[in-house]
């Protein structure tokens, strides 16, 4: 089962954390809430090529590609998923590498450097604008995931998939299914030998979106050029739920409403 959760979140986001808290602490399984460790994450301006210098990272080169190259990556997508060709990967690609897309890398870099300090079997990671309705229960899903009896590193609480139509039912039970390359990695399980194995590509070396570098870790990369640099580690399963249980709270209504920060990465200057 769950032995900690990190809450991925910037110092200053005081109120986004809190929201996350207060979930968790509506939750059945009161222990939850006294799992809970918040990881601070790297707030974009910081990082430049000093920052990146003194603390041994580097990042990405050639990230940025044509349109065409971009254009033709997007055509192996699924047109019926709502996915539109403005709020695809097209513009992610075709622009420099973001400060923002660096930093969440990062911050997840060292939530799974916490899990291997804290001896963690299994550990669900949170980004702060994760959100999930009450109705809902959290400790259900968790219990649930594990009632399957199947190994996995990694577990997709909420994810955006980019082509479901390839994504494979899990036989023993097709409300879960095998996840192909998926965006918004803003909740998962993921275990300590999953935590080692990503590590263990050293991809503080070749920084990028925390969004790409995951997939890559358990699918073939849409990208040949990051799918060389990052191997297939996490095995032998990725796994999740065949409906999003958890969302991204992050849209500027959202965020007018709950008095949140609102954050997005092209708001980010490139590196």
């Amino acid at each position: 089962m769950i032995d900690s959760i990190y809450i991925l979140s910037l110092e200053h986001d005081k109120p986004r954390r809190q929201r996350l808290l207060n979930l968790l602490d509506e939750e059945s399984d009161e222990s939850l809430i006294k799992k809970t460790k918040v990881v601070k994450g790297i707030y974009h301006p910081q990082i430049n090529e000093d920052f990146l210098r003194s603390n041994k990272l580097d990042y990405f080169k050639g990230w940025q590609l044509k349109d065409e190259e971009a254009k033709s990556i997007l055509s192996g997508y699924d047109a019926d998923d709502g996915i539109s060709y403005e709020n695809s990967c097209f513009k992610f690609y075709t622009s420099e590498l973001r400060k923002g897309q660096i930093a969440s890398l990062i911050g997840h870099i060292e939530c799974w450097k916490q899990m291997i300090v804290n001896n963690d079997d299994y550990a669900l990671i949170f980004e702060d604008d994760a959100w999930w309705p009450n109705d809902q229960c959290l400790t259900s899903l968790i219990e649930e995931v594990f009632s399957l009896n199947v190994q996995f590193d990694i577990c997709y609480i909420g994810r955006m998939p980019l082509i479901a139509s390839q994504e494979t039912p899990l036989d023993c039970n097709p409300k879960y299914c095998i996840p192909k390359y998926s965006y918004n990695n803003q909740s998962y399980i993921f275990s300590r030998q999953g935590a080692l194995k990503v590590l263990a590509q050293d991809p503080h070396k070749n920084l990028m979106s925390s969004d790409e570098f995951l997939p890559a870790c358990y699918d073939d990369h849409p990208r040949q050029d990051i799918a060389k640099v990052f191997k297939k580690c996490l095995e032998p399963i990725a796994l999740c739920a065949d409906r999003e249980f958890a969302w991204q709270m992050n849209t500027k209504e959202i965020s007018r409403e709950q008095g949140i920060t609102w954050s997005n990465i092209d708001n980010s200057h490139a590196i």
